[in-house]
């Protein structure tokens, strides 16, 4: 009996012990875990007093003291490296929000960062407070001059590290990218397909596609596009449409950009144009850029060739002709997951050529992934003055197109 009782006691104790040493256990895992928010908190400032009546400013930001990632002797220190990662950038905004991941680029007020818990993300320049990041990046300011090194962001200042720190006002910055101004970094794209196929009473098969592609330097941007529309209703064609835009500008500064190349290639045979070549350049201006919205016009001279797709005694092969053509852009984010785009262009050309000859594509981007997208797309062409069609009636002013698809983005 008495061993019995010693047993159960003995029992009784190792439990109780257990119980203690989890709950110690426990204790040091919480206090380790708020050892790390302080030090992120440090991280950024901290004020330290050094006497009772005095206090003293310290700042343990990482660009400034490299002990923060190898010296052993302070364990915050310690938990931050750990916790950030050598190759892992951090963003701190005015919202009091952190964040933890790689910064990819700056345009128009906009930074594209690639959050390790949120994805891909797209934040207001004016919304960032701090940022810290070991990549080497290519920065432009807005006087135009272009720095590489190592960034980080304080008080309203962004200093640049190479061989020496170079600062520039937050407000100042102009675009910033990951890397050197050459590979795969400065081009990104997106492939869009959507199609519509019935069979039965009516066969009918329509099909639209929509490639982007563009390249952004620091000072510079390309941008290409090709758009194609194509049905047939019981093996009659009943749309075939064709259009490639291409554009180069070349920054003068924050707002004002030459574009020395302004292409547009289109086709429609339907409506007797068998080819359309409409080269030009221009002066542009970007009149709105607050990180939410953009609006930017185009205005230049251009060379209209068109060659028809059928002709008669009245109507030459082809013609060409002098024109002015005004494109005005513009771009909203409706909301996170939602893009709306508007772009139009009119051309001003002689009257047997079109007279005035303008295109509207209005598009609207659900983000659905990081990298796919469903797209809906309104399409109107206008010409003032119509071509004959084959039995030589003049064709209608307006076409209006509607178009869905999913799209794949890269880079």
């Amino acid at each position: 009996m008495n061993s019995f009782n010693i047993l159960t006691t003995t029992k009784l104790t190792l439990f109780v012990i257990s119980i203690a040493f989890s709950f110690l256990s426990t204790l040091f895992s919480v206090s380790s875990f708020a050892a790390q928010e302080i030090i992120l908190g440090d991280y950024i400032k901290t004020q330290t007093p050094s006497t009772p009546n005095e206090s003293t400013s310290v700042n343990t930001n990482i660009t400034d003291n490299t002990d923060a990632v190898t010296t052993t002797e302070n364990s915050q220190e310690i938990i931050l490296a750990d916790s950030l990662g050598i190759d892992e950038d951090w963003l701190w905004l005015k919202s009091g929000e952190f964040l933890i991941g790689n910064i990819e680029d700056l345009y128009d007020e906009k930074l594209a960062f690639d959050s390790d818990d949120l994805g891909d993300l797209k934040i207001s320049w004016s919304d960032i407070s701090r940022i810290n990041s070991r990549q080497l990046f290519t920065v432009r300011t807005i006087g135009g001059e272009i720095i590489t090194g190592t960034i980080a962001l304080e008080d309203g200042v962004l200093i640049v590290s190479n061989n020496r720190q170079h600062k520039v006002v937050q407000d100042e910055l102009m675009t910033l990218i990951a890397g050197l101004e050459t590979g795969a970094n400065i081009w990104q794209g997106k492939v869009t397909f959507g199609a519509n196929i019935s069979s039965g009473n009516t066969n009918k098969l329509e099909y639209n596609t929509n490639a982007e592609l563009s390249r952004h330097t620091t000072a510079s941007r390309i941008k290409a596009s090709y758009t194609a529309i194509i049905g047939e209703t019981n093996n009659v064609q009943t749309d075939e449409n064709h259009r490639f835009l291409t554009t180069y500008d070349v920054y003068s500064d924050k707002d004002l950009f030459f574009r020395p190349l302004d292409l547009s290639l289109y086709r429609d045979p339907l409506q007797n144009v068998n080819s359309r070549i409409n080269l030009g350049m221009g002066i542009g201006y970007q009149f709105i850029d607050d990180g939410d919205q953009e609006l930017e016009m185009n205005l230049g001279p251009s060379y209209l060739y068109t060659k028809y797709e059928y002709a008669d005694a009245q109507l030459n092969n082809s013609d060409s002709s002098l024109a002015v053509s005004l494109t005005v852009d513009y771009e909203r984010e409706i909301h996170d997951q939602i893009d709306f785009e508007i772009s139009y262009k009119i051309t001003a050309t002689e009257s047997e050529l079109g007279g005035y000859l303008q295109n509207t594509k209005m598009n609207f981007d659900i983000e659905l992934t990081d990298v796919l997208d469903f797209e809906i797309s309104f399409f109107w062409d206008r010409v003032n003055n119509p071509l004959l069609d084959v039995d030589g009636v003049p064709l209608e002013k307006n076409d209006f197109r509607l178009a869905f698809g999913l799209g794949v983005s890269f880079n």
